[in-house]
């Protein structure tokens, strides 16, 4: 049975160029990248080339990305490497409270170490308050952090504005750029990020592997929390040449792509929100419209639980949230944090649209989950009390 699918900030399909870019290294050319010999010199010039279209991106040089299995690890490489086992507070780190798990956990690991943490706010638009911001900074703080993109309500935050307040008093500023990478034009050098973290299966290459940008001048205020060859300097291990390979080719898509796949999802985002709109009153969308990126698109349904929605339907795939929240019978704290209340919040649900996405593929797996949500509807009205 066919599934349409609208999950794609959860994981994409692989792109069948990047799985033809990846196969020769899984099969004929398996060398080693870090060996001296003629198959290990032709998979270091793959992993090279994978580096340079993986580095024109966000707009770094080569020698500024690290490879790793996704941003979760290089959120951790990041956010860990920027404090000594021994710092307590006063030393402080400043976290976004509607970030990826990934960096939020980072937090109340350093904070079970003695590091003080503190929390920026958000506005109900799902923006940072730069105001607020900039009062949470101070000379003991060594780097606040937010996702560029939110990956719940796909709200763009400020990164150089943040970045600039950070600077100002000797701080770095992480970016966790997994929804934004190819979704969005980067310049890493122009926001003024000091680490950034990319994730290839968000933008159709394959899971297991990711990249860390960090900016060459900051290096050496990083710390490695794993050690090994030192294939990288932050990240030992053999370096899986089928992988990088794979997110190379795919970050050159997804460059290739960016201008017409951003005008092809503002289109699917408008027809869906006129189906919903259409089919379900009251529908609403989550966050500021207008602050986000086309491809998010998180409503709420009036008397839906999104949990029962998702769950019964078969033929389309959608969320409530973050996948890295999907096992949780809480509200979403993304919408919390935004000021959505816990009722509103049990009533959402988050489509993330693929711009390559068959356009009667999407007018049907809309039409089906109002269809579906009408059901349910109609279901707690007859039974009061029952989501």
């Amino acid at each position: 049975m066919k599934v349409i699918y609208l999950d794609g900030c959860a994981t994409t399909r692989v792109d069948d160029e990047v799985l033809d870019a990846m196969l020769p290294f899984l099969r004929e050319e398996y060398g080693n990248p870090s060996s001296p010999h003629v198959m290990g010199k032709r998979a270091r010039r793959a992993v090279d080339a994978a580096t340079e279209s993986t580095a024109r991106l966000i707009g770094a040089d080569p020698g500024e990305v690290v490879f790793t299995s996704g941003a979760t690890e290089s959120n951790n490489i990041a956010l860990l490497g920027m404090f000594a086992h021994h710092d307590t507070a006063p030393v402080n780190g400043v976290f976004c409270p509607t970030d990826h798990k990934s960096s939020l956990a980072v937090g109340q690991a350093l904070a079970a170490r003695g590091v003080e943490t503190r929390i920026m706010r958000v506005l109900p638009s799902g923006r940072v308050d730069l105001d607020h911001l900039a009062g949470r900074i101070d000379l003991n703080t060594r780097v606040a952090t937010a996702a560029w993109v939110n990956s719940e309500i796909g709200v763009v935050q400020p990164v150089a504005a943040m970045a600039a307040l950070c600077h100002a008093a000797g701080a770095l500023l992480h970016v966790d750029a997994a929804q934004a990478a190819g979704r969005i034009p980067i310049e890493v050098r122009e926001a003024g990020a000091d680490t950034l973290s990319i994730s290839a299966h968000k933008i159709h290459g394959p899971k297991g592997v990711g990249a860390l940008y960090v900016r060459r001048e900051i290096r050496h205020r990083l710390r490695p929390v794993m050690y090994g060859g030192g294939q990288h300097a932050l990240r030992s291990g053999t370096i899986p040449t089928h992988l990088v390979v794979g997110l190379g080719k795919a970050c050159e898509l997804a460059a290739d792509r960016l201008d017409a796949e951003w005008r092809r999802v503002r289109r699917l985002r408008a027809t869906a929100l006129d189906i919903l709109r259409a089919g379900i009153p009251g529908v609403r969308v989550n966050g500021d419209p207008d602050a986000g990126v086309p491809h998010v698109l998180s409503v709420v349904l009036p008397g839906v639980r999104g949990e029962s929605l998702v769950s019964s339907l078969r033929s389309v795939a959608l969320s409530t949230g973050s996948a890295c929240n999907s096992g949780s019978q809480e509200p979403s704290y993304v919408l919390t944090a935004i000021g959505v209340d816990a009722e509103d919040a049990n009533c959402s649900v988050r489509m993330c649209l693929d711009p390559r996405m068959a356009f009667e593929d999407l007018v049907l797996g809309v039409e089906l989950v109002v269809e579906r949500a009408r059901a349910l509807a109609d279901v707690a009205v007859a039974t009061p009390g029952q989501g």
